[in-house]
């Protein structure tokens, strides 16, 4: 059973059922197609106002290339210690944009206000100056930032003149816990850019670059195609994104995968196992060795193993649209046994 992460399932059948249609027709080339004019125009309705809206491949471009548009010379993009961009995305945001990354630490790997550095520009020739603030919906610790929560680090934000992107891989499963609308956890909240992921909610593979002011998205178009990221048939992305969006799917998707997170933690919590975060999206974390690890693998469990922001090691689980109630169960009782049989171990 591979509880990897939320891209190893199978894309969701009610994506691909509704992708046939689509895709028995021709487009326009280069994302000046009616798919990508139709998406648009639902994003725009989803998020109550004008957006631009621009499908790429994959989300470590989505990211890189949206902070790029944001971050002007000399930028320093100021986020999480543990976010993806500067964790697992091989320097692309600085190869696309020139600009350096600042990692900081926050809590249980959460940004927070008094976290946060100096973000006005020190006039000091010899140190970039901060232009971005990245923020993971949900987090690298499964967590989900509340709207007051972004408010309170965008309200800093913008007093300095620094603007504010999303990583939003997992945007719709913060949606599901928080129960906030997409406005209010996105522009209404201060965000500037959204790259909104479909992927890991059950596309093939498609995300979505939002921009919440038109004039923010300037060129970007250009910079896709100088980056390679500019497709020929980018509506079959636009495609994705649309049937991923339809009937609400994106929402009912998070909300199961979210659904069987929690059903472990409560089982873990009923065997006396406690998670090292708090359950709030579709990822359960807990504190193991390495050689627990390699047991729970054995025993026919993929997941991954990693130091955490306080240097624990723990298991990384991530359920999915595709994950069921009996591979929970089985998980929960496969991660007991690991733990008991480790515990019994003489010295």
């Amino acid at each position: 059973m591979d509880f990897r992460s939320d891209n190893t399932c199978p894309p969701a059948p009610e994506v691909l059922a509704r992708l046939q249609n689509s895709l028995a027709v021709g487009e326009s080339a280069y994302a000046e197609d009616e798919v990508t004019a139709a998406t648009k125009a639902r994003l725009s309705r989803i998020f109550e106002r004008e957006v631009d809206y621009f499908p790429v491949f994959t989300g470590t471009a989505a990211n890189a290339l949206a902070i790029a548009q944001l971050a002007g010379s000399f930028g320093e993009v100021v986020c999480s210690e543990s976010s993806h961009i500067f964790a697992d995305e091989c320097g692309a945001v600085e190869f696309h944009a020139q600009a350096r990354l600042r990692p900081i630490s926050g809590n249980m790997g959460k940004l927070v206000p008094e976290s946060l550095p100096p973000l006005t520009d020190s006039g000091d020739v010899h140190r970039g100056r901060p232009t971005v603030l990245s923020l993971s919906q949900s987090t690298e610790t499964g967590l989900a930032y509340r709207p007051e929560e972004i408010v309170s680090l965008t309200q800093k934000a913008r007093a300095a003149g620094v603007r504010v992107h999303m990583d939003g891989t997992r945007f719709a499963n913060a949606l599901a816990f928080t129960g906030a609308t997409p406005a209010e956890l996105s522009w209404q909240a201060g965000v500037d850019v959204l790259c909104l992921g479909a992927t890991k909610g059950g596309a093939i593979g498609a995300e979505a670059v939002i921009f919440f002011s038109p004039e923010d998205a300037r060129e970007f178009r250009r910079m896709m195609k100088r980056s390679g990221h500019l497709g020929a048939r980018m509506w079959f992305l636009s495609a994705q994104i649309s049937a991923w969006l339809e009937d609400d799917f994106w929402l009912r998707s998070a909300r199961h995968g979210n659904t069987m997170a929690a059903l472990l933690d409560r089982l873990l919590r009923a065997k006396g196992i406690r998670p090292l975060y708090p359950v709030e999206a579709n990822m359960v974390f807990v504190e193991m060795s390495a050689g627990q690890s390699v047991r729970l693998s054995e025993m026919g469990f993929l997941h991954y193993l990693a130091e955490q922001p306080d240097g624990r090691i723990a298991v990384r689980v991530v359920t999915s649209h595709a994950t069921l109630e009996t591979e929970v169960e089985a998980l929960a009782d496969a991660i007991r046994k690991c733990l008991a049989t480790s515990a019994r171990r003489p010295a």
